[in-house]
């Protein structure tokens, strides 16, 4: 018997406690239609939900799936420890709770293999299964909730400083160290950062997009974003040429209110804060616009599906 071909293509997944969504992930990914061999590599952060089960499940079934450990259970970790047993010239980077489409992976690595760039990526298209779920996701998919991510809405293709589970070279990405393991977060943007800075061209392709499950709950959403803003910031010291104007946004706006009602006995700051309030006002009208207008769509899609299984 012949032995496998190696990978070409690595998809890495860095997972902690993702049951729920860590079958359907993987089905995913393992139904790749590329014209390459490609290997699963999942680091697990020592999950206590059944994680662990599920993926041995399927490497035991698949011998493309490999389980490495994570002890610390952090994310930076886990993508290192996956990065270092990937085989492939190629690596892609999902995630337990992804879904990423057949051609996902295919039409990412050519990119690469076309010379395009040496890191590209798509929209991260925000999927929710609650009513709030819903409600983020819509947020995420506009440009009042995320500013001027393209990744999150579309946008013109072309280079970008930062992508979500994109492709790269993995020659690069080994020579510049892999991820920063004292980030806790942002440490996918850290690492782009120094991509860029070595040389690689980050490219982003709005026609190519994938599923990803937003937090469920206003809990974990706080908690999610809570850090989100604190990593930033640690980023942001450590490489302060990587400061983006949109990130601004949201300290302005909560400046000029509390500001402007403060002085609101003044006519000039009362009228600022008139108008800010009316642009807030405005802009959260569109958004609550798009959300139904989302919704009525998704419901149309799920009659008409329900008609063509009954005729």
């Amino acid at each position: 018997m012949s032995p496998e071909p190696a990978p070409v293509v690595s998809i890495i997944m860095p997972v902690r406690n993702e049951r729920r969504h860590i079958a359907a992930a993987l089905h995913a990914a393992l139904a790749q239609d590329i014209d390459a061999p490609i290997e699963v590599i999942v680091a697990d952060g020592m999950s206590a939900d059944g994680t662990r089960d599920v993926v041995a499940l399927h490497a035991r079934d698949d011998a493309r799936v490999r389980l490495v450990d994570n002890p610390s259970g952090r994310t930076p970790n886990g993508l290192n420890a996956a990065l270092a047993a990937a085989r492939g010239r190629y690596v892609v980077r999902l995630d337990g709770h992804t879904i990423a489409p057949p051609d996902y992976a295919r039409r990412l690595v050519g990119h690469l293999v076309d010379g395009d760039c040496e890191a590209v990526g798509g929209i991260k298209r925000a999927v929710g299964t609650t009513a709030f779920g819903e409600a983020v996701a819509a947020a995420h998919g506009s440009r009042f909730g995320i500013g001027n991510s393209r990744h999150h809405y579309a946008g013109p293709p072309g280079a970008v400083d930062h992508i979500p589970h994109g492709a790269y070279d993995i020659a690069i990405a080994r020579a510049i160290g892999g991820f920063a393991e004292d980030l806790v977060r942002n440490q996918d943007y850290d690492f782009d950062h120094r991509f860029a800075a070595r040389g690689g061209r980050i490219r982003f392709d709005p026609s190519i997009s994938l599923d990803w499950h937003v937090r469920e709950t206003p809990r974990a959403l706080a908690s999610q974003y809570a850090q989100y803003g604190y990593w930033k910031f640690v980023v942001l010291r450590r490489h302060p040429s990587s400061l983006n104007a949109r990130w601004l946004v949201p300290p302005t706006l909560v400046v000029t209110l509390v500001a402007s009602a403060g002085l609101s006995r003044w006519r000039l700051p009362r009228l600022a804060l008139v108008a800010t309030a009316g642009a807030y006002g405005g802009a959260t009208g569109t958004t609550v616009r798009d959300f139904t207008n989302r919704l009525r769509s998704s419901e149309d899609e799920k009659q008409s599906l329900v008609n063509s299984t009954a005729t």
